[in-house]
């Protein structure tokens, strides 16, 4: 009866969404709608978890997603393949145009450029690394114009396990492009040489972002510490 109801309103010009229940993800949505998002870079898309949520969200706009590591990248594609538009880019994102090693951890998501702290390992056990492979790495500044229009209202989520400021730094000459940005916000160093959460803050208010949304993110599940945070920020 859903389906049959559905149809006849389509068949109107009209078509029936599930909202999300979820305040947080409620909270997204109308930000991504209130900036007219209609082009998200998802970088550090691992096997496509995050665009597989905006789809969910009820985002209908584009989506890029980046990701080096070749078995998540085969997963990536698959989710993304029946999605016309969806693409998909094997390639790091950073703050240089060449090649870097990249430490692949065994539950795959943790992986990244930097070396991974005990802090992190303690926490996440599975997030050990494994061995090492060479990836190519561009900047946003060097790929922004393959996808970006005068129309484009761009979105950037981070999520390259303490790699971000070095993203977000290879995207300086584009910021003007850029309405908001999405990034993983340690509290504790995680990787070697990673930014913190305070730093980072203050770093994109200095460039006009203004955080927006907090949402919780990884902790240590033995002591209840809270390591990381998703932190949603949008041009004041």
């Amino acid at each position: 009866m859903k389906r049959f109801v559905k149809r006849i309103m389509q068949r109107f010009g009209y078509d029936i969404l599930h909202l999300p229940t979820d305040p947080s993800v409620r909270q997204q949505l109308d930000l991504l709608r209130k900036y007219n998002i209609n082009l998200v870079f998802d970088i550090g898309a691992n096997t496509g978890q995050y665009g597989q949520r905006l789809r969910k969200m009820g985002f209908d706009g584009q989506i890029v997603s980046f990701e080096p590591l070749p078995d998540a990248f085969l997963k990536l594609k698959s989710h993304a393949d029946n999605d016309p538009a969806w693409s998909v880019v094997p390639i790091a994102i950073g703050n240089f145009i060449g090649e870097s090693q990249l430490n692949v951890s065994q539950n795959s998501y943790s992986s990244s450029i930097l070396d991974i702290l005990p802090t992190h390992l303690e926490s996440a056990p599975e997030s050990k690394y494994l061995h090492k492979i060479n990836v190519p790495v561009k900047t946003i500044d060097s790929l922004i114009d393959q996808y970006y229009n005068e129309l484009s209202r761009l979105y950037i989520k981070i999520d390259t396990q303490g790699f971000e400021k070095q993203v977000f730094d290879g995207s300086l000459q584009s910021l003007h492009k850029i309405s908001g940005f999405q990034l993983e916000l340690s509290l504790l160093p995680l990787y070697e040489g990673e930014t913190l959460m305070y730093e980072m803050i203050y770093l994109l208010r200095e460039y006009g972002f203004k955080l927006m949304l907090v949402e919780g993110g990884h902790r240590n599940y033995e002591t209840g510490e809270l390591l990381q945070m998703e932190g949603i920020f949008y041009r004041g």
